[in-house]
């Protein structure tokens, strides 16, 4: 009984501390793109696996992302690592690398 208790205990340690790692089952999550730009809106979200020279998929925007609000965006698949890019009403382009959607990670645009 002893034994097991350790165990147990060993794995919630690990599973606290973040040093579990990802598995597909686990992976996909929430993805929030907050537009903090008080003039511009976010047109268009783009996504792409980190790091990696997969082409860059668009993601669903209904509306576009006002300024001094946010978005969320469901994120499925065996990835948690992503590139993210995002298009302003004026045409201005940011990208962010290596944003984890498994923890819940924001894109903070200007």
């Amino acid at each position: 009984m002893r034994k097991l208790t350790l165990i147990a205990l060993a794995g919630s340690v690990l599973a606290l501390t973040g040093m579990l790692p990802y598995t597909p089952a686990l992976a996909g999550g929430t993805l929030t793109v907050v537009n903090r730009n008080s003039s511009r809106a976010i047109q268009q979200v783009w996504f792409a696996n980190a790091g990696e020279s997969d082409p860059w998929q668009e993601a669903n925007v209904e509306e576009a992302i006002r300024p001094k609000s946010e978005s969320t965006f469901t994120m499925s698949g065996e990835n948690c690592l992503f590139d993210i890019k995002v298009r302003f009403s004026d045409g201005y382009e940011a990208t962010f690398d290596n944003v984890n959607v498994c923890r819940g990670d924001r894109v903070l645009a200007d």
